[in-house]
Order: structure tokens, then sequence, then C-alpha cells
């Protein structure tokens, strides 16, 4: 992890933040109102946490952006593909991430590997929940769909009426039933 600035250990960066966007001073001028307050910064220092501050934005709105666009394209999926975008994407931060920890150039090549299959593994067990989740589905839509059959045929209702009715209460259609199922 990098070294913290003297700036975010003075607790200060929200100050600077707020003084050089919201009230438009320049980094010297910032660095001058803190030397006034009692605090020994430069007006390098005050660059520097800018750069970091705007740095962190960046990636902010790039994440922001990509979940904006995961979410609007699993915006119609089932709950649980959502859930296995997300790991899948916790899972490929993960790697991002303990790629860069120091020590994970020096593991051993076992080492390497026993983490890659613990996420590997998280990866499998969350496909594992979507399929049985899926199969319950099916198995919830097969059963709905023969017990409205059968009250259909009771209550002497006409063929139209209930494939409308199967359209209506589980998004069955007449050409497309057996696709659905």
């Amino acid at each position: 992890m990098p070294q913290r600035s003297k700036i975010e250990l003075l607790g200060l960066i929200e100050t600077v933040i707020q003084m050089y966007h919201s009230e438009g001073f320049r980094q010297k001028e910032i660095a001058d109102r803190l030397s006034a307050q009692g605090y020994s910064v430069s007006k390098a220092a005050v660059t520097r946490a800018l750069k970091s501050h705007s740095k962190r934005l960046r990636e902010l709105k790039k994440n922001q952006d990509w979940a904006e666009a995961l979410i609007a394209a699993t915006n119609n999926t089932a709950r649980l593909d959502i859930a296995d975008a997300g790991l899948q994407i916790a899972a490929m931060k993960l790697l991002e991430e303990v790629s860069q920890i120091e020590n994970f150039k020096t593991m051993n090549p076992e080492e390497k590997v026993t983490l890659l299959t613990k996420v590997s593994r998280a990866i499998g067990l969350a496909a594992n929940v979507e399929l049985n989740f899926q199969r319950g589905r099916k198995q919830g839509i097969i059963e709905s769909k023969e017990k409205l059959e059968k009250a259909g045929k009771e209550l002497g209702i006409p063929e139209d009426k209930l494939n409308f009715l199967k359209a209506q209460v589980l998004g069955i259609g007449i050409d497309n039933e057996k696709k659905s199922v």
C-alpha cells in the first residue's frame, strides 16, 4: 500500500478538496492558508493530494460506469445471474488486487495455485447455486402450469383464455411454451 500523504495524515484532504474545487483557491494559496492555521504543508503536498484524489475519482467513475452497464445488461434477468456476474467481477478484482500485493510476486507457485483455486471454487459454488435455482424455477413453472391446466379444465375455461392466463401468470406464450419450460 502506498504511503499516505501528509495532508491525508493530518485529516485535511476534504478541506483541501473543498478549497480547491468549491472556493477556487490555487495550490499555493491552499498551502499558505493551512500554514496560517498552524499546519506545516507545502504547495507540492497539496498538489500531490489533489492529484491522488483526482486519480481516485477517475477510478471511482470508471467503476461506476462499469457497474451501471452491468446493471443495465442484467436488468431483466434472474437475480442469481446478477449475483453470478457480481461474483465473477469480485473474483477478477480480487486477482487484480492480489497480483499487486508485494509477496504475491515472491510467493511460490503452489501458494499462487492455492489462492487461485479458492477463487475458482467460490465461482463454482455460485454456479451450482444458480443451477439449482434454475432447476427449481423450471420445476415450479411446470407444476404451476399443470395446476392451471387442471383448474381450467375443472372450471370449464376455454383453451384460449387458459393460454392467456398461462402467459400472464407464468410468462409462457402459446408459441414459446415448450421453450420457456
